[in-house]
């Protein structure tokens, strides 16, 4: 690492600092969302004035200028009192590299130098803020030991959710001759076409399942979705269109055979969700083969994992098959269909009701 020390600023790199701090402070709060556009500039002049009444020479601030072989490169300030009062942690107000000196490395060494100089003045910790819009600041600092405390979301009501466009990639490659990012920005659409093709497979599933419309698109799209997440090496994704591949073989084409091995695979790889899908229809298939014990610890396990989601009408979409299991075995079901019922009620699931009451009429004949 490049061997950066750290000064007192001068008056001509203070005065030059406020300027490019408030220009870029004000920009950083337009962009989270957090300012109108409008008057940011003072706003941010204002508010650096009046945590800083004394200018440099202000108690409790250290307002460093970065330096290499004596030769300025960049700039700091650290506070050494927490603003929120963190008892022994100084708080990283701003940090930067200038432009002509940028991609040398600097910022992490500049940091380390303003880490030694806050830590000699007594302080046990050093905090900061950085912004969602900034993600190159958010790699230097969780790659340079500093972890997330707390974390502030937003989403704007207005927009539709963003979808990703390869815009910068393509710019970087055509206008800079840099392919560096071409490579992921083909990998999150490829992730964003594999959940477009999933999503439809399963709007063509539910046509099935209603009688309402054309669903012949269904395992086309299935396909599609599990090669576009296999491309971009997306496990969980892969996982979740090959649980619903073999749904699709199971129930369309009732074929247990052609499903199994879809559904043991997103088992084994896919998250909870989609492992409650691949358990379930697991089940429903050892059910038809006539190994109970095998379905019911099946449908258990996946009944569990719905409930731990907040799944409630995928659960008592469970109870039905355990409700016959339990009555081939012998065992009472009352609990089970009470629980059922409830369950579809509430959650308006009128099929699975219906279902829960011939699973209930054929235990209790």
């Amino acid at each position: 690492m490049t061997d950066v020390r750290v000064r007192p600023m001068t008056a001509t790199e203070y005065d030059r600092w406020q300027h490019d701090l408030a220009t870029d402070y004000a920009a950083d709060q337009v962009a989270a969302g957090n300012w109108p556009a409008a008057g940011a500039y003072e706003r941010a002049l204002e508010e650096d004035a009046a945590r800083l009444p004394q200018g440099a020479a202000t108690e409790g601030m250290l307002i460093l200028t970065g330096t290499v072989d004596g030769e300025p490169i960049g700039r700091l300030w650290i506070g050494l009192a927490h603003p929120r009062g963190v008892p022994d942690c100084a708080f990283l107000y701003d940090i930067e590299v200038a432009a002509e000196h940028r991609g040398r490395g600097l910022g992490r060494a500049l940091l380390a130098a303003g880490e030694a100089a806050a830590r000699e003045q007594g302080a046990h910790a050093l905090e900061l803020n950085v912004f969602g819009a900034n993600p190159t600041a958010a790699d230097l600092y969780r790659t340079s030991g500093y972890q997330v405390t707390t974390q502030q979301m937003r989403k704007d009501l207005r927009r539709a959710t963003p979808r990703f466009a390869p815009s910068h990639a393509y710019e970087r490659a055509a206008f800079a001759g840099d392919p560096g990012e071409l490579a992921g920005a083909d990998r999150r659409l490829a992730v964003q076409e594999a959940e477009t093709c999933l999503s439809r497979a399963k709007l063509a599933h539910a046509r099935f399942l209603t009688g309402t419309g054309d669903h012949d698109e269904e395992l086309p799209l299935l396909d599609r979705s599990v090669t576009l997440f296999r491309r971009a090496r997306d496990v969980t994704g892969e996982a979740e269109a090959l649980a619903w591949t073999g749904i699709f073989h199971q129930v369309v084409r009732q074929d247990d055979a052609a499903a199994v091995p879809y559904l043991r695979r997103a088992a084994d790889h896919g998250d909870p969700l989609t492992r409650s899908f691949a358990l379930r229809h697991l089940g429903v298939a050892e059910h038809r083969a006539g190994n109970l014990t095998a379905a019911r610890e099946l449908l258990e396990e996946s009944t569990a994992l719905r409930r731990e989601h907040g799944f409630p009408a995928g659960v008592a979409a469970n109870l039905v098959g355990l409700i016959y299991i339990a009555a081939a075995e012998g065992r009472d079901t009352t609990d089970m269909v009470t629980e059922a019922r409830t369950l579809a009620t509430e959650t308006g699931a009128t099929t699975i009701l219906a279902e829960v009451n011939e699973a209930a009429l054929a235990a209790n004949p």
